[in-house]
């Protein structure tokens, strides 16, 4: 009888804490919405990857996620928008490559280590100066560790 009395009271608690969490995002929503109605701005979209497009640009097309992990097929198409992105601009660093793709630079973070663990891609230098360039097809992969240890 202490069990389901506990359990009942456990499952309130998780009820008024989740109705709790969803009045502060409604609250922070609208005060965001205040202030970006006052300075007459528009809230920005986000937007997710998509391979289509042109040199794999960001699709807009796509409903904002509201938060939880991406599905695999959408870390996947983020690869391959990422590829195609640094075989056209090779020697680029994450924020300019971001930046250009209209993502943030922790989106990209997964789908550029998915790449380099595929070989698709190699890098040179260390943390932020950090340059991508997509694998070179004719060169080993004792050359492509090279590069990569480069970091």
């Amino acid at each position: 009888m202490f069990e389901h009395i506990q359990d009942e009271v456990n499952a309130r608690i998780d009820a008024f804490v989740a109705d709790i969490s969803e009045l502060a995002r409604e609250a922070a929503r609208d005060a965001l919405s205040n202030t970006l109605g006052a300075a007459g701005a528009a809230a920005p979209r986000r937007r997710t990857v998509s391979a289509a497009g042109s040199a794999g640009l960001l699709r807009a097309g796509r409903p904002q996620r509201s938060g939880g992990k991406r599905t695999a097929e959408e870390i996947a198409e983020t690869a391959e928008a990422l590829f195609a992105y640094i075989s056209a601009n090779p020697g680029q660093r994450m924020e300019a490559i971001a930046r250009e793709m209209n993502a943030t630079t922790q989106e990209l973070t997964l789908p550029i280590r998915k790449l380099l663990e595929a070989e698709r891609i190699t890098t040179e230098g260390q943390k932020r100066a950090t340059s991508y360039f997509p694998a070179e097809a004719s060169a080993s992969p004792s050359t492509r560790r090279r590069r990569q240890k480069r970091n």
